[in-house]
């Protein structure tokens, strides 16, 4: 299941109302991934810092969450629920059947985020590398923990909620974290 909370206090006048739809870049498609199955690829080069995707759909509480995340598990028709969470009690539920879905994780990625729904290129990228985003960044859920299957140098095999609080991570992303972990972060 793939599903992130990261919640801490956050002032309501800061949260940004999500736009309805996902936007890609028209230089990513998804094909196949060693990492896992499918995966978002560029198909042209692109420089570091450019958009490349706007994340949509609707926030939605904690409680909310649980209960879609119930229903998609218990009921073969409800689609799955791609999510992350932005604000503290408030996820954001991506469209369903959206190319977002086939975005994996990396320890050393190609992408980070440079908003609450923006995400951009860390690196200068060329065709054919893939599209990835380290979890770490929008993920901290207490217990979650997912395998990495990345194959980078920087690997940490192993992806969990508590990895925001590592200093190593802190600074590599330093300003490119949910607003969630962002403030976690900045309390410390």
């Amino acid at each position: 299941m793939r599903y992130f909370l990261a919640c801490n206090p956050c002032d309501v006048e800061d949260r940004l109302a999500p736009p309805v739809d996902v936007w890609f870049d028209e230089r990513l498609a998804v094909r196949d991934s060693v990492i896992a199955g499918r995966g978002l690829f560029f198909t042209g080069d692109v420089p570091a810092g450019t958009n490349v995707l706007r994340l949509g759909g609707r926030l939605v509480s904690s409680a909310e969450l649980d209960a879609l995340i119930r229903r998609a598990e218990t009921d073969a028709t409800q689609p799955y629920v791609d999510t992350i969470t932005v604000y503290d009690d408030a996820h954001l539920v991506l469209p369903p059947r959206t190319q977002i879905h086939f975005g994996n994780h990396s320890c050393d990625p190609t992408l980070w985020l440079v908003g609450p729904y923006e995400i951009a290129t860390r690196i200068d990228v060329t065709a054919g590398d893939e599209a990835t985003l380290d979890y770490a960044t929008i993920s901290g859920a207490n217990g979650f923990t997912m395998k990495c299957r990345c194959g980078t140098a920087a690997c940490r095999r192993e992806v969990t909620s508590a990895d925001w609080t590592r200093a190593d991570l802190q600074e590599r992303y330093r300003g490119h974290w949910v607003p969630a972990l962002q403030r976690r972060i900045a309390a410390i």
